[in-house]
C-alpha cells in the first residue's frame, strides 16, 4: 500500500521522460546581478534550482501582488561560476505547500550574456567564449543550421570554467550564428583577414597570413583597388592564397583581400628591380656598363632611374625591361678607394633592388666567342692592351700569337697557330685572371666577299675541317631572328673536308651574327655589310658642308633613319628650317653651324661607323674693338667670330706691353670669347691678341673713360670757400686739375675711384646762380657736371649803418645773423634806405591833400558842418590811434632786433656764413655735355663719347653722401644757441614764396 502511494506522488511530480511539468512563466529577465522570473498569481513557480555538478542551490525569493508573482535570485561572479551542467528545479504550487523536483524546462533556461566580441579564426581552433549562463544543461553548441560545436572540457571536469568557456571551433567563412535550446541566438563573424607577407613567383604572387577562408566564393582579392577575376585564383586556404600575376616592370602595387565581408590590411608589394649580370670596365677609361636582369625599367614616362656602384654614379641611363645601359666615368689614381666588389644599387622611382650583385673595375670577363674568317674573336670586357694581355689555352701561354684589342677593350682577336679543339681558354690582364670558357676552332668558315652589299648579295663561304660523316649534308645559315637559308654547292673541288658553298645574303646593314651548321658541326661567325666611303669634304659657298662619295646603295637606308652623320663629336640633327640635310647618290651636305670645329666626319650605318675623314674648319675672328674704353679698374675685351670651341680658348690670350702681363680668355659661346683685363688707368695701354695659338697683326689700344662727376657736398659762402667732396666715377690719384666755376679746387685728396676731396678757393666775384660747373682733368681728359656747390643765402639788414665802414664790418663779420639767405632778393629795409629821400615829399603832399579834402567837405556840408566836422574828427582820431599803435609796435619790434644785433657778444666767435652745409639732390646717370663748359686744354680729339656705358652705371656711387660725411656734417638747422637768441620776425609773403626749399630750417620759417 505504501508503495502504491509513493508511486502516485512521483507520478504527479514527474512525467514519463523526466522533464518538469510545464510552467506558465509570463516573463523572465537575466542580468549579471540577478535572475528574475514572473508568474501568474495562480501558477506554480520555481523556488530553487539545484546544480548537480556543484551541488549548489540557487534560491528564488518571491513577492506577490494581486495578479503576479515575481521570484528573484541574486547573482554574482562567484555564484555564476557554479551555474552549469544539469539543473534540478523545485516547483511550488500557488499555495506554497507542495514541492516537486524536476529537470529545468528548456524554455526557462537563462539567456546567455556574451561578454566582448567572439571572433574565432576561419581556420578553427580552441576558442574562448566569455559570458554568463553559457553552459546550463548543455555540453555543446549548435551553429545554424546543424553544425555542432563541442566544449573542450566536460562539465564534470573540476577545472571547467563556465564564465570562460573553451569551445572546439572547427572554422568557417563569413557570418555564423549560435542557437541555444531555449531559442536564444548569437551571431558572430570571424577575425579579419591579415596579410603578413607576399612573395613573388615566376608568374604569380603568394600571400601568407591568416583568416583568408578556404572558399573562393567567400573571398574577393584586389590589386590596386581592382578586383581580380576568380579564375586567376590558383589556390586559397585560411593562411595562404596564390593568384596568377605577372609584372615585367618595376613598380609598387597594393594587395588586399575581403573574406566573409571583412577587409584585410592593405599590403604594399614592391616589384623591385633585379639585376642578375653585369660587365666590367677599365678604371682609367671608364666605359659602357650593361646590366641584365628583370624589371629594370618602369612603365611611367618620366621615371627616375639611379644606378650606383658603391660611391660611383653611372650616368646617362637607358633602360628596358631586362637591360640597363649607362656610362661609368674614369677613376683617377687615388688611394684608399675601393674598386672591387662594389654593391650594385639600382633605384627606379624610389624602389631599390635587394639582391647582392657586385661590380668590380678592371675585371676581364669573356662573355662569348666567334670564329670569323678563321680567327678567334673573344667578346667581353676589360681585355687590357695587346702589350700586357696574355692568352692561355689549356693553361699554356700562347706567346707566338698576335693579339688585337679594340680601344674599348671589349673585343680580342687572334689567329691560332693550330686549330683549337675543345680546349679551355682564359686571359690574364695585369695579373687578374678572367673566367674560363671552352672553345673549339677546328670547324670554321671564311667568306668572300667579306663585306656583302646592303642590297643583298651571293657570298661564298668556305667551310674548313668538315667531318667525313657530314660530307653529303647541306649547310644551313641561321640568323638571330631565327630565319635561315640553305647553301648552294659551289662545286669548286672534290675535296669535301674543305669545301665552298654559296649563300644568298639578304638585304641588310651593319653587323650580322651568323651560325653555320652542317650535320652535327656548328660554328658561329659574323659578317659586316659594306659601309659607304667618304672621298672628300669642303665648305661650299652657301655655308654648307658638302661631302662627296658613292652613296647610291644607301638612299633608302637614309630615308628610313638607318644612317646618321657624325661630325664634331656630335650627331648631326636635321632641325634647321628651310635648310635640311641633303643626301644624294653622289654627295650629302648639311648646314654649317658656329659650334662646328675641325673634326673627323663619318657615317653611322646601323650602328656601324664608316671610315672617317678629316674636315678642316678653322675658327675665325670677325670683329674686335681695337679701341676699347675701360673704366678705372679694367674691362672686358670681346672677340666675335665663328667656329669657336674649347680648343680655341686654350690658345687665346691678350698680352699688354705696359705691365707685360698675359690675360687669359674664356669661352662664352661658339661665336664669342671674353678676355677679362684687370689693368688700371688712367694711362692708355697697348695690347696684342694671341688667337688660336697665333698672334694677330694688329694691336688693341685701350683708353679709359674721363672722370664722371655726379654729386658733391656744399659750402655756404663763395667768398670764404671750403672743403668739398666730389662723388662720381673714373677718379684716379693722378689728378691734373679741379675747378669749381671759375675757382680752383686745391689740395685734392684721392679717396677712391668714386670720390675725391679738395679745398675750393674763395670766389671774388658775385655768385648769381646756384649751380656751378665742376670740372676734373685727369691725364688730359676732362669730365664735369653742373652741381650745387654754394648754398643760395642772402643777408637781411635789420640795422641801419651809420657809415660805410660799419656796413662793411657788419657784412664781413655778421653774415650769420641773416634770417633770410637770399642774396638775389633785397629786403624791405634796403628799399627804405634806397628811397628814404621820397619820404618828406610824400608826407607833405599827403598832408596837403588831407587839408584840401577837409575844406571841400566843409564847403559841401555847410548846413551840418558841426556834426560832420566832429564825425570826421572822431573817425579820423580813431584811425590815427590805430595807425599810431601799429607803428609803435612795429618800431618796438625793429628796435628789439637792432638792440640784439648790437650785442655781438651773444654769438661768440660763431660766423654763420662759414658753416658748411650739405644738400642731397638727384643727378641723372647720363653724362651731360653742356653748351658752355670750361675749356679743357688737355682734351684730345679722340676723347671717348661722354655717354655712360652700362658697366659705369652699375659702378656709380649712391647719390647720397657717404656715412662718414653725413655724420661729420653739421645739421642744416642753426645751432641751438643761435636760434634761441633770435627774435620772432615774420617775413613778408612775397619773400617766403620765393625762398628755396632748403634755405631755412623749419623752425625759423615758422617763426
Amino acid at each position: 500500500m505504501k508503495i502504491i502511494i509513493l508511486f502516485l506522488v512521483l507520478y504527479l511530480c514527474f512525467d514519463t521522460f523526466g522533464y518538469a511539468l510545464p510552467l506558465e512563466v509570463k516573463d523572465f529577465k537575466c542580468t549579471k546581478q540577478s535572475l528574475e522570473y514572473t508568474y501568474d498569481i495562480n501558477s506554480t513557480y520555481y523556488t530553487k534550482w539545484n546544480f548537480e555538478n556543484m551541488n549548489y542551490d540557487l534560491v528564488f525569493e518571491c513577492k506577490n501582488n494581486s495578479i503576479l508573482r515575481t521570484c528573484t535570485a541574486d547573482m554574482s561572479i562567484e555564484i555564476a561560476k557554479k551555474l552549469y551542467g544539469r539543473v534540478w528545479a523545485y516547483v511550488t504550487d500557488n499555495n506554497g505547500e507542495t514541492d516537486c523536483q524536476s529537470l529545468l524546462y528548456q524554455k526557462h533556461y537563462p539567456n546567455p550574456i556574451i561578454e566582448g566580441d567572439f571572433k574565432p579564426s576561419t581556420k578553427g581552433s580552441p576558442t574562448i567564449l566569455k559570458g554568463y549562463y553559457l553552459a546550463i544543461e548543455i555540453g555543446a553548441y549548435t551553429i545554424i543550421p546543424n553544425i555542432r560545436v563541442q566544449f573542450v572540457k566536460r562539465v564534470s571536469d573540476k577545472s571547467f570554467d563556465p564564465l570562460n568557456l573553451l569551445i572546439e571551433y572547427e572554422g568557417g567563412c563569413g557570418p555564423r550564428t549560435f542557437v541555444w535550446p531555449n531559442g536564444f541566438k548569437y551571431s558572430f563573424n570571424h577575425s579579419s583577414p591579415k596579410i603578413d607577407n607576399i612573395s613573388i613567383g615566376t608568374s604569380s604572387i603568394i600571400s601568407m597570413g591568416s583568416n583568408f577562408c578556404n572558399s573562393s566564393d567567400s573571398v574577393e582579392i584586389y590589386l590596386d583597388g581592382v578586383q581580380i577575376d576568380k579564375s586567376n585564383m590558383k589556390s586559397i586556404d585560411h593562411e595562404q592564397f596564390e593568384i596568377n600575376y605577372i609584372q615585367e616592370y618595376s613598380k609598387s602595387i597594393i594587395v588586399n583581400i575581403v573574406s566573409g565581408g571583412l577587409e584585410s590590411n592593405k599590403f604594399k608589394l614592391d616589384y623591385k628591380p633585379t639585376p642578375i649580370k653585369i660587365n666590367s670596365v677599365p678604371r682609367l677609361k671608364g666605359g659602357s656598363i650593361t646590366i641584365f636582369g628583370d624589371r629594370l625599367s618602369s612603365q611611367l614616362n618620366n621615371s627616375t632611374i639611379i644606378v650606383k656602384f658603391g660611391q660611383f654614379d653611372c650616368k646617362n641611363v637607358i633602360s628596358s625591361k631586362n637591360e640597363i645601359v649607362c656610362n661609368l666615368g674614369s677613376v683617377p689614381n687615388v688611394e684608399k678607394v675601393k674598386l672591387i666588389d662594389l654593391q650594385v644599387n639600382i633605384s627606379i622611382n624610389g624602389i631599390f633592388n635587394e639582391n647582392n650583385l657586385l661590380f668590380s673595375f678592371d675585371t676581364p670577363i669573356i662573355s662569348d666567342f666567334i670564329l670569323p674568317q678563321g680567327e678567334v674573336k673573344l667578346v667581353g670586357d676589360c681585355f687590357g692592351s695587346s702589350q700586357i694581355t696574355q692568352v692561355y689555352i689549356d693553361d699554356v701561354l700562347q706567346s707566338n700569337i698576335t693579339i688585337n684589342i679594340n680601344e674599348r677593350e671589349t673585343t680580342l682577336s687572334f689567329k691560332p697557330i693550330h686549330p683549337i679543339k675543345k680546349s679551355k681558354l682564359f686571359l690574364l690582364v695585369n695579373g687578374t685572371k678572367s673566367n674560363t670558357i671552352e672553345i673549339d676552332s677546328s670547324f670554321y668558315v671564311k667568306s668572300v666577299p667579306s663585306f656583302p652589299s646592303v642590297n643583298g648579295q651571293i657570298v661564298n663561304f668556305t667551310l674548313f675541317n668538315i667531318n667525313p660523316n657530314n660530307y653529303n649534308k647541306i649547310p644551313i645559315m641561321n640568323f638571330q631572328d631565327n630565319s635561315s637559308i640553305e647553301a648552294i654547292d659551289y662545286k669548286n673541288s672534290n675535296e669535301y673536308s674543305t669545301h665552298t658553298y654559296s649563300f644568298a645574303i639578304p638585304k641588310g646593314c651593319g653587323r650580322i651574327d651568323i651560325a653555320i651548321s652542317i650535320g652535327d658541326q656548328l660554328t658561329r661567325t659574323e659578317n659586316f655589310y659594306e659601309l659607304p666611303i667618304i672621298s672628300s669634304c669642303s665648305i661650299v659657298s652657301n655655308q654648307m658642308i658638302k661631302c662627296i662619295g658613292n652613296f647610291t646603295n644607301y638612299l633608302n637606308l637614309f630615308k628610313n633613319g638607318k644612317i646618321k652623320i657624325q661630325f664634331s663629336n656630335m650627331i648631326i640633327i636635321d632641325n634647321i628650317p628651310n635648310n635640311p640635310i641633303i643626301f644624294k647618290s653622289d654627295s650629302f651636305s648639311f648646314p654649317m653651324k658656329p659650334e662646328y670645329s675641325s673634326s673627323d666626319i663619318s657615317l653611322i650605318v646601323c650602328d656601324e661607323t664608316s671610315q672617317s675623314l678629316k674636315v678642316d674648319i678653322t675658327p675665325l675672328i670677325k670683329f674686335v674693338n681695337q679701341s676699347p674704353v675701360f673704366n678705372s679698374t679694367g674691362g672686358e675685351l670681346l672677340i666675335n667670330g665663328e667656329n669657336f670651341n674649347e680648343n680655341t680658348i686654350d690658345n687665346t690670350s691678350v698680352y699688354c706691353f705696359s705691365n707685360k702681363q698675359v690675360y687669359n680668355c674664356s669661352f662664352l659661346n661658339y661665336t664669342s670669347i671674353s678676355c677679362s683685363i684687370k689693368l688700371e688707368g688712367p694711362f692708355d695701354q697697348i695690347c696684342k691678341i694671341k688667337f688660336n695659338g697665333k698672334e694677330e697683326k694688329y694691336n688693341v689700344s685701350i683708353s679709359y673713360y674721363p672722370p664722371l662727376v655726379l654729386n658733391s657736398t656744399i659750402i655756404s659762402n663763395s667768398s670764404i670757400g671750403g672743403i668739398i667732396t666730389i662723388f662720381g666715377n673714373e677718379f684716379y690719384n693722378q689728378i691734373d686739375l679741379i675747378t669749381v666755376g671759375k675757382s680752383k679746387c686745391l689740395n685734392s685728396t684721392f679717396i677712391n675711384s668714386t670720390s675725391i676731396s679738395c679745398f675750393v678757393q674763395p670766389s671774388k666775384f658775385i655768385i648769381n646762380q646756384t649751380e656751378q660747373y665742376v670740372n676734373i682733368t685727369v691725364n688730359g681728359k676732362c669730365g664735369g657736371n653742373n652741381l650745387i656747390i654754394y648754398s643760395d643765402n642772402s643777408i637781411i639788414e635789420v640795422k641801419n649803418q651809420t657809415n660805410e665802414g660799419d656796413k662793411n664790418n657788419n657784412n664781413n663779420n655778421n653774415n650769420g645773423k641773416n634770417l633770410i639767405n637770399d642774396d638775389s632778393k633785397p629786403d624791405n629795409r634796403n628799399i627804405l634806405e634806397k628811397y628814404k629821400w621820397l619820404l618828406p615829399i610824400v608826407i607833405i603832399v599827403g598832408f596837403g591833400l588831407i587839408l584840401a579834402a577837409i575844406f571841400i567837405i566843409l564847403f559841401l556840408n555847410r548846413k551840418n558842418s558841426t556834426l560832420v566836422y566832429w564825425k570826421y574828427l572822431i573817425c579820423g582820431g580813431i584811425k590815427r590811434k590805430i595807425e599810431k599803435h601799429k607803428n609803435r609796435k612795429t618800431q618796438q619790434h625793429i628796435d628789439f632786433i637792432r638792440k640784439r644785433l648790437d650785442g655781438p657778444e651773444d654769438y661768440g666767435d660763431i660766423v654763420l656764413d662759414n658753416i658748411i652745409t650739405y644738400s642731397e639732390y638727384h643727378v641723372s646717370t647720363n653724362r651731360h655735355i653742356y653748351t658752355e663748359p670750361p675749356s679743357c686744354p688737355y682734351q684730345t680729339e679722340n676723347l671717348p663719347n661722354l655717354s655712360i656705358s652700362t658697366n659705369q652705371i652699375k659702378n656709380l656711387p649712391n647719390v647720397s653722401l657717404p656715412s662718414n660725411q653725413v655724420e661729420n656734417s653739421p645739421n642744416v638747422s642753426l645751432p641751438s644757441n643761435q636760434t634761441e637768441n633770435l627774435p620772432d620776425v615774420s617775413l613778408p609773403s612775397n619773400q617766403i614764396e620765393n625762398l628755396p626749399k632748403d634755405s631755412q630750417p623749419s623752425n625759423q620759417i615758422e617763426n
